[in-house]
């Protein structure tokens, strides 16, 4: 009952990051609202401009990540003839950016105009003229100061499930190009000589080169963000697969992709079959995610399959959960339903008898389980025994929320009933009274209690998650009949951009 509450509240807060998944679509398919619809995400215009809070850095990034090829020619030189050429070692030296602005629009993809791209190249030239008259061999560093605007049209696509990134446009217009040599004074009409060579096709070169750096660029910040939250959502075995059906659809106010959301479990996958997400959303924060009920149940069904569903407490772990809230003179739950039973060297276990069943509804989540609950006292020499085992039936009606950086549990109904009680042979229990006992530890606080150590423990793993350096801002969750919205407003997730430039060369490599 514990660990199910615990599920439920951490799926909609794990869900806000999408991950790839298997392959569900090709390039080019249509936008589809078929029947394998698990889950449905939509960025806003906001989330866009939020985003784009921090594309400078990625496009300084493939500036300075960017290979410039050799570039060879021939030069004109009157009465001698012509001088063979070439630029090596071109580099990024320092660059600024003014700023950069984004839309969206159905026809034209997500535009991106970036203004005042300023960036020092430098190198070394190499240049040579052969003639009877004369040999040169000369090498001379130089500097290329440049400043340009940047436009980019960006598409999306389903590929093979995963998001493929296509740069359809890209425009590089240079407003200056300037070349600068070393030892200016002995070389002045060497740089008369390259000006124009500089001037036409050199700018092609690195317009070539930029604009292919930032395909390539775009598509491994694409796969690294899959990649991340990947590994933030899966758990062992456990694993949900958001790969697309179709292509992204764009409008001029928001991006939308959908996910089959099915579930895999080691060779096992859990395909959706149903779609109970209305074909019309309306979106509630910057990041909008809807999610099926099927879903939640496969993966409820994964994860008591994994034995994830389990708890085991003992000793003081165990008598703070179970102790009364005076407990001068009170003796805790299991002292009361088993007065002769010890303080210490107590294990409790708590496991699902078959995987817990939710449903969403306007009024909040219902968890339907049924529980097992095992005491054990452990002996220094001997195994330890079973003391108590009792066997319950649990429905219970769950509002979640998070707010102050904290999951927050509402039980606003809890309906349970005792089926089994045994214990040991030499202690004669009385299930009417286990019964008055457990009714009145729910009703005294034992279920508030419960529910804080869940928010506690659920807190603890999703920190341990990375949940802590993600800045969630008015986050909303609402459940409607047959699946869950998930809506947040957030800031700029800087760390993931700083592990993305840090991983850069590695990702390159790859």
């Amino acid at each position: 009952m514990v660990l199910s509450w615990l599920l439920i509240a951490t799926l909609p807060l794990l869900l806000h990051l999408l991950p790839g998944g298997s392959f569900s679509c090709v390039p080019g398919s249509g936008n589809s609202s078929g029947n394998h619809t698990g889950l449905i995400c939509r960025l806003t215009k906001a989330a866009a401009l939020v985003l784009n809070q921090e594309t400078t850095g990625v496009i300084q990034a493939t500036y300075r990540q960017a290979t410039f090829p050799n570039v060879t020619g021939e030069s004109s030189i009157p009465l001698l003839g012509s001088m063979k050429h070439v630029f090596k070692n071109l580099q990024v030296n320092n660059m600024s950016i003014e700023k950069s602005d984004v839309d969206l629009g159905e026809e034209r993809g997500i535009s991106i105009d970036i203004q005042n791209v300023a960036v020092l190249f430098k190198g070394t030239i190499y240049y040579s003229y052969t003639s009877w008259l004369l040999s040169l061999h000369q090498s001379v560093d130089f500097e290329i100061e440049s400043q340009a605007d940047l436009y980019l049209s960006v598409n999306l696509a389903c590929d093979r499930g995963r998001v493929a990134v296509t740069i359809s446009d890209c425009f590089l217009n240079f407003d200056k190009l300037i070349l600068r040599l070393q030892k200016d004074e002995e070389t002045s009409w060497i740089q008369q000589l390259f000006t124009d060579f500089v001037s036409f096709t050199l700018r092609h070169v690195i317009k070539k080169q930029i604009c292919a750096e930032i395909h390539q660029m775009a598509n491994l910040l694409a796969d690294f963000i899959l990649d991340q939250a990947a590994a933030f959502i899966q758990d062992g075995n456990v694993a949900i697969s958001t790969a697309l059906i179709s292509d992204p659809v764009l409008t001029d106010g928001y991006i939308e992709s959908r996910h089959t959301g099915d579930i895999f479990y080691k060779n096992l996958t859990y395909f959706q079959q149903s779609n109970a997400i209305p074909g019309e959303q309306v979106e509630e924060r910057m990041f909008n995610l809807w999610v099926s009920e099927q879903l939640i149940n496969s993966l409820f069904l994964a994860a008591y399959l994994e034995g994830h569903l389990s708890l085991s407490l003992s000793d003081q772990e165990l008598l703070r959960l179970l102790q009364h809230e005076d407990p001068v003179g009170q003796p805790n739950l299991l002292q009361q339903i088993i007065p002769d039973i010890p303080a210490h060297d107590l294990v409790l276990h708590l496991w699902p008898l078959r995987a817990p069943v939710i449903l969403f509804t306007p009024p909040g989540t219902i968890l339907q389980s049924s529980v097992a609950v095992e005491l054990r006292v452990k002996r220094s020499d001997k195994d330890p025994y079973v003391v108590l085992y009792m066997e319950m039936d649990v429905k219970t009606t769950i509002e979640t929320s998070y707010s102050d950086q904290k999951v927050r549990l509402r039980v606003t109904d809890n309906l349970w009933s005792l089926k089994v009680v045994k214990s040991a042979v030499e202690i004669a229990l009385d299930k009417n009274k286990a019964q008055r006992c457990l009714e009145k530890f729910f009703s005294g606080g034992g279920l508030k209690k419960i529910i804080s150590y869940v928010e506690f423990y659920l807190m603890d793993l999703l920190n341990k998650k990375g949940l802590h350096h993600f800045e969630i801002l008015n986050p909303l969750i609402q459940t409607e009949e047959g699946y869950v919205i998930i809506a947040t407003d957030f800031a700029f997730p800087r760390h993931l951009l700083e592990t993305f430039l840090r991983s850069l060369p590695s990702l390159v490599r790859a």
